[in-house]
């Protein structure tokens, strides 16, 4: 049943600073590329434009978020624009991030609820920008409390098989870990796991991401140690040939780019390293499967030297919509209990100056900086190009880039 948004407008005048809205047509939405599945309303004066984007239900805060600038911005030409944002409910951190909007655009959010009388409740601004603090996450176990459930050969089985991947971290194994498993990747491939079965555990090569059928039969592999106290060797040369394979495709550039640059931010070698500090590995788990921002946080990369630590956000798809979505993570960031009393492998403490940089490529970064005009403060989102060449010369330098207008 369609929701005759005009005519709760009508009965909240008070809500908004124009009356009399007019929607946008589903053409003229198609004409100005806006997301078909909110409705949009236009009212105001020449010099004070206002618009409305609503919606009954709200599945990705990213594309609202969007859909609002959007809609500003087409309606803007320059004048003072302020922006509604109506819907049942928003989280702490989308209140956030609509108060990081500026520019010719201001934004508020609107309560609706369909079911009260009045069914419109205004946001006040000072609770959009409230500082708060909730907790997110749980500490990531290290080796020695992921196994203090296991039995003591277990245990000490469990040693022998970090002493095996620790040695390959020269061919860039890096290691993650989950409650009930432990992960190695290279790059963004998982190539084996350690899985706890009660107080014992399996460990097994993992190559579900292989094409080739014969291959991933034949690599298919589990993990034991023997009675020399090593790992077998049906195992240890099952991994070798599978890193053979991988350290083949980057060779003969066959890599994704997306899975090519996971590889070298993982690395953090030269202009990474003189700009950001080394790698530092995401030390947290979402406490319940509903914590989907931590999950995506963890696909961020994190750099630290110098006491500081460094948020580097890749994007190299739809650059608006990413963007967006990195607005929101930011300020989830910005209010939790994250990136506190974060500390380096020397126990020293790390600071985060509440940037996020945008790592993208020249084809991407003028639609990046379209956000520049939206946002109070775009330092806080510096926009970094790679080379054009860097698939085939790797990662030398970086370019920052400012706002259009600069």
């Amino acid at each position: 049943m369609k929701i005759t948004w005009d005519i709760i407008w009508e009965a909240h005048p008070e809500v908004f600073i124009a009356q009399n809205w007019i929607e946008c047509t589903e053409d003229k939405k198609k004409a100005n590329r806006l997301p078909a599945q909110y409705s949009y309303f236009m009212g105001g004066e020449t010099t004070l434009r206002a618009g409305i984007v609503a919606s009954s239900s709200i599945l990705r805060e990213e594309d609202f978020l969007l859909a609002g600038v959007l809609w500003g911005n087409r309606l803007s030409n320059g004048a003072k624009t302020i922006i509604y944002y109506v819907a049942p409910d928003f989280s702490a951190a989308f209140l956030k991030s609509i108060n990081k909007i500026g520019g010719s655009i201001s934004a508020r959010a609107v309560y609706w609820r369909e079911k009260l009388t009045p069914s419109l409740y205004l946001i006040p601004e000072e609770r959009q920008n409230m500082r708060q603090r909730y907790s997110i996450g749980e500490e990531r176990p290290d080796w020695k409390r992921w196994g203090q459930g296991l039995n003591p050969v277990a245990r000490q089985h469990l040693m022998i098989v970090n002493r095996f991947f620790t040695e390959l971290s020269k061919r860039r194994i890096r290691t993650e870990f989950k409650p009930q498993h432990i992960a190695f990747f290279w790059g963004n491939f998982e190539i084996a796991e350690v899985r706890r079965t009660g107080k014992k555990f399996e460990l097994s090569s993992r190559v579900k991401w292989l094409k080739d059928q014969d291959l991933c039969i034949k690599w298919q592999k589990l993990g034991w140690v023997d009675a020399s106290g090593s790992l077998n060797s049906e195992f240890c040369g099952t991994i070798y040939c599978i890193l053979d394979y991988l350290e083949t495709l980057e060779s003969e550039r066959n890599l994704r780019t997306q899975d090519l640059l996971s590889l070298w931010l993982h690395q953090g070698d030269g202009v990474l390293k003189s700009l950001w500090g080394s790698s530092w590995s995401w030390p947290w788990l979402p406490k319940e499967r509903s914590e989907s921002s931590v999950l995506e946080l963890e696909q961020w990369h994190f750099f630290q030297g110098n006491g500081q630590l460094s948020v580097v956000c890749p994007i190299f798809e739809r650059p608006l919509l990413k963007a967006s979505k990195s607005i929101i993570l930011s300020s989830v960031l910005n209010s939790s209990f994250l990136l506190e009393n974060v500390k380096d492998e020397f126990g020293n403490l790390l600071a985060w100056d509440g940037r996020v940089h945008w790592l993208t490529t020249h084809g991407m970064e003028d639609e990046l900086r379209r956000w520049y005009c939206w946002l109070k403060n775009s330092d806080d989102f510096p926009i970094w190009t790679l080379p054009e060449n860097w698939k085939e010369k790797g990662i030398y330098e970086l370019n920052s880039r400012g706002p259009l207008f600069n």
